[in-house]
Formats: C-alpha cells, sequence, structure tokens
C-alpha cells in the first residue's frame, strides 16, 4: 500500500519518506511466529523498532526489519482471516463489540468457532 498524505489516515513525508510501505497485513487480525513475537519484544527492549502510528504498519515495519536482518519471512494468507463482520468457522473477525470478542473467544478455546450475535 501506499501512504495516503491527506485525510483520516494521512501520513506525513516526515513520519514515512517513502512512497510505499513493507508488506503488512490489515484487516481484524494475523499470526506471527514466535521467534518474529522474540525478535519484537527484544528489540523493543533494546529501543531500536518504533511504533508507527497504524499498528498494522507498525508490525509489517517489524516484520520486514527481522526478514532484512535475520532470516527470510514465509508470508501467506488464508481467507479465514475475514474483513466484514462474523462468520462462523473464521478465525477472525471486524466490527465486533468487546463482548462479542470475549464470546468468540470463549467459543474457541472449547474448539468451535462460532460467531456471539449480541445486541
Amino acid at each position: 500500500h501506499r501512504p495516503l498524505r491527506s485525510g483520516k489516515w494521512s501520513v506525513s513525508y516526515e513520519e514515512w519518506q517513502e512512497e510505499v510501505y513493507p508488506p503488512y497485513a490489515n484487516g481484524p487480525g494475523y499470526v506471527i511466529s514466535s521467534d518474529i513475537a522474540q525478535y519484537i519484544v527484544s528489540e523493543f527492549d533494546n529501543q531500536t523498532l518504533r511504533l508507527f502510528k497504524m499498528e498494522d504498519v507498525s508490525m509489517g515495519m517489524w516484520v520486514e526489519k527481522f526478514n532484512s536482518t535475520r532470516q527470510p519471512v514465509k508470508y501467506s494468507h488464508d481467507v479465514k482471516f475475514f474483513q466484514s463482520g462474523c462468520f462462523d468457522g473464521y478465525y477472525t473477525a471486524h466490527y465486533q463489540s468487546p463482548q462479542q470478542m470475549i464470546c468468540l473467544w470463549r467459543k474457541l478455546q472449547f474448539g468451535s468457532a462460532q460467531c456471539c450475535n449480541m445486541r
């Protein structure tokens, strides 16, 4: 993706000089390996990583740094990471209330990925 230079999600040239972001996952969630997670925690402790204003882009920046300094990262996409609501059998969902997320998490702990349609 290219940074938007105006509007709600605008990014100034001072914040990001390049014309494109590194690859990143956008949507309701992503999964990373434990070695990448450990690298991110370690590099934050060393204060060598910075937090960008959009967490999904931040994650892409951190994974890209891991990719260029440690080992190649395999990116994959699964349709079960869905972006427009909740569908039974999917792993993540957008537009869920905190109560719906807690309900879904409890169901997942018992092996069932079923939506919690609460009002």
